[in-house]
């Protein structure tokens, strides 16, 4: 697919990061009917988690099976089908407004059994060389698809913008709002007019596209949502002028964390599982089905589900939080030799993060924590209530512990940091 990076790099790097507020956990208590329950050490797969591709083998789908949950090919149909096991789900998308978009949806969401989730719908109207109609058009395709999903019960995501672009390269068009013609250089005056055509036909989400920096991912998603009130799907990301493939692969963990943990985005997707005019941000190997640094951590990224909780006794990875606030914390892959992948960093003092456990037996449990950096206590929690700490006195990685008293049953342990760049890799529980 060909991609106009001049969209997205007009803005990168220009957009303030504004923090997203998630919901205070730690008082709330779980009700054991609504939970899942996984022992610490077992890998889960993300909900939300997709990829977008122009071609997948049966040994790539089996290399992202564990992370990753759909996949979808700009197309209303797929000729490589995951091999039983892997269940990876195959979303259709109608690309633009031709009618072998809605007469191949059609034909081909008949033609399957087990029906797709979701419909994605139009791709880039706003930039030429994509779908490239104007919002009024963009409406009425939009209409036509979903009078083909509505016969099969399917929602439909879309359309799927690209955030902005140059003049030359702009949609223009008679604005209903402003009641002037516009050059549509940004996604948000497109997307009130397309909304104004669609009137009081449901949207369920909007969808967006990125190649920016973390801060241009940050602030598109949450204006989108501030704006329309909706889920937010991101269906192509990547940092195109990442520095070097170590450049993508940090922005992919912050970037992809970052989706993970938001409530509001409902399903997200990497570009790509092969880039070849850019292989640093490729998931996959270009030559075999390896993974790829990037496909490693995509794959091996845990999701933060408030219902999932973690049995103990067991070793639970520092990146398996549920909810902190702000931007209280950042992943980072981890510098430690003894074991995990990621840590999690403070970002201030009194910075608070939460971890969903599932006691089996009450009693005393001693918590043995992999951490580092500044001096200062980290507390543990329950509730509003302290019920042990450590002390973190040394930059290098070191185990420290303590001991606690934990009811049994589920619930949400939270964890305070008394300063910033203080450091977890891992925390060991054992009775």
């Amino acid at each position: 697919m060909n991609k106009t990076l001049l969209v997205f790099l007009t803005i990168s790097g220009l957009i303030p990061i504004r923090p997203v507020n998630a919901a205070d956990s730690s008082a709330a208590t779980p009700n054991p009917a609504n939970i899942r329950v996984v022992n610490c050490d077992e890998p889960v797969k993300s909900k939300k988690r997709g990829i977008c591709a122009n071609r997948l083998s049966a040994a790539d789908f089996k290399s992202l099976a564990p992370g990753v949950s759909w996949f979808y090919n700009w197309h209303y149909k797929t000729d490589f089908v995951p091999p039983s096991g892997t269940n990876i789900e195959f979303l259709p998308m109608a690309w633009g407004n031709r009618n072998e978009d809605f007469s191949g949806l059609k034909s081909y969401l008949s033609s399957v059994s087990k029906k797709p989730s979701y419909v994605l719908a139009l791709n880039e109207p706003n930039l030429k060389g994509q779908a490239f109609i104007n919002p009024e058009a963009t409406a009425s395709a939009y209409r036509k698809i979903k009078e083909v999903a509505d016969q099969f019960n399917i929602p439909v995501v879309g359309p799927h913008m690209a955030i902005g672009s140059p003049d030359k390269d702009s949609i223009k068009a008679m604005d209903p709002i402003e009641n002037k013609t516009l050059t549509y250089t940004f996604m948000m005056p497109f997307l009130k007019a397309f909304n104004f055509y669609m009137k009081d036909t449901d949207i369920p989400a909007t969808a967006v596209h990125s190649y920016g920096d973390i801060g241009e991912l940050k602030w598109a998603t949450k204006s989108l949502h501030d704006e329309f009130k909706k889920p937010v799907w991101v269906t192509e990301y990547a940092f195109w002028k990442a520095n070097g493939v170590q450049g993508a692969v940090d922005y992919l963990i912050q970037a992809t964390d970052f989706l993970e943990r938001s409530p509001y985005v409902q399903g997200y997707a990497w570009f790509k599982e092969r880039a070849k005019d850019n292989p640093k941000i490729s998931l996959l190997d270009p030559n075999s089905s390896e993974l790829t640094p990037l496909g490693k951590a995509y794959v091996s990224l845990p999701p933060h589900d408030a219902d999932l909780h973690y049995r103990i006794p067991g070793r639970l990875q520092a990146e398996n939080y549920v909810t902190f606030a702000g931007d209280d914390f950042e992943i980072k892959q981890t510098n430690d030799s003894e074991g995990g992948n990621f840590q999690m960093i403070s970002n201030r003092a009194n910075a608070t993060i939460d971890y969903n456990i599932q006691v089996d037996q009450a009693g005393t449990y001693t918590l043995n924590f992999r951490a580092a950096g500044w001096p200062g206590k980290i507390e543990i929690l329950s509730g509003d209530q302290v019920i042990g700490s450590v002390t973190t006195t040394d930059k290098k990685w070191n185990n420290v512990q303590t001991q606690v008293q934990l009811s049994a049953g589920p619930q949400t342990l939270r964890l305070r940091f008394s300063t910033s760049m203080q450091f977890v890799n891992w925390i060991e529980f054992s009775k």
